[in-house]
């Protein structure tokens, strides 16, 4: 009875001390998996704070652009507002030219005219001897008068006209550089127009068609209808924009002389 209680004490033994080791095996099997996820917890930890970083990067980065656009947008109003104004500056140009030629054309009519009138307003006859009547000589004075007040009206009106004329042929006159190139800043759909980061100090000048590319593919074409110093409105071309295809901010301008 003794042995038996000595070999079942010793297999307890036994099966305590290979039930610790495995034990001991498992834990510390359970303390390196716990390392690794808490490592593993830890960089994606400091993954998602970059992530974080980022998108709060790019968060003010797209508010900023929104800003950007907005401005560009409100700008490209008041622009377009100005043009209309341009417009009809340019239309009263024309008209006041017109207006200066035929007035110059009737005022030089009626200088021939009044000359004719002094020169068949004769006093008295060959054999008259007693001077020019008062009714003549009052006559000879308006006559005089009035050849007088049309020769500064027509000298007046010739010189505006002059002036009128050169302005007008500054603006013919102008031209921009061949191969100039920009970019596209905002673009209104609804109102069919886009805003340009060129201006006067480049060179711009209205009227001008530039091509509109993305890489080396031809989006489309628009027409300069308003300038300022930095910055200049132009409408798209009708028919100029292949189906499917829409013009973008951040699309490149170019001035070809041919594409005028």
């Amino acid at each position: 009875m003794g042995k038996v209680l000595l070999y079942a004490s010793i297999a307890v033994t036994l099966a305590t001390t290979a039930l610790g080791f495995i034990n001991k095996g498992k834990l510390s099997s359970a303390k390196e998996e716990l390392a690794s996820s808490q490592q593993a917890a830890q960089q994606k930890a400091a993954g998602v704070e970059q992530a974080q970083k980022e998108l709060k990067t790019a968060n003010a980065s797209l508010e900023t652009a929104t800003a950007e656009k907005a401005q560009a947008l409100s700008q490209a109003e008041t622009l377009k507002t100005d043009l209309e104004k341009n417009k009809t500056q340019v239309a009263d140009l024309t008209t006041q030219i017109t207006a200066k030629t035929t007035e110059v054309t009737e005022l030089d009519a009626k200088l021939k005219e009044a000359e004719a009138k002094l020169a068949n307003a004769t006093p008295g006859t060959a054999t008259t001897t007693t001077g020019p009547s008062a009714e003549d000589q009052a006559r000879m004075q308006e006559q005089e008068t009035l050849i007088t007040k049309l020769q500064s009206d027509l000298e007046s009106s010739r010189a505006q006209l002059e002036d009128l004329r050169k302005k007008d042929a500054l603006r013919m006159s102008q031209q921009m550089r061949k191969g100039l190139e920009g970019r596209i800043l905002a673009v209104n759909q609804a109102w069919n127009f886009v805003v340009l980061n060129l201006g006067d100090r480049n060179g711009v000048v209205g009227n001008a068609e530039m091509l509109v590319k993305r890489g080396n593919q031809l989006v489309g074409k628009v027409r300069i209808t308003s300038v300022e110093p930095s910055t200049s409105i132009a409408d798209i071309v009708a028919n100029s924009v292949p189906r499917g295809t829409s013009i973008q901010p951040g699309d490149n301008v170019i001035y070809q002389a041919s594409a005028e």
